[in-house]
């Protein structure tokens, strides 16, 4: 799951993330790069069907994002 901040003008930089009140770790929980931040599918996996509010603070202002978490697993 990707999640892009764009700015409209000058740059951002990307501070902490939340989900919930937990304080995710980049590389165990997400990877950052050129203002997208990608939750890591082993992260999501750990997580129950369910919406989360994902939080990324940023040097221009916090993002709030709302995630659905679902299970797609194919019953056989």
């Amino acid at each position: 799951m990707v999640l892009t901040v764009a700015v409209s003008n000058g740059t951002v930089t990307i501070g902490d993330i939340y989900n919930g009140e937990t304080k995710l770790t980049k590389v165990a929980h997400y990877t950052e790069t050129g203002g997208k931040v990608t939750l890591l599918k082993a992260y999501l996996e750990t997580l129950t069907e369910a919406d989360y509010t994902i939080k990324i603070e940023t040097s221009q202002g916090n993002v709030t994002a709302i995630v659905k978490v679902v299970d797609t697993t194919e019953e056989v």
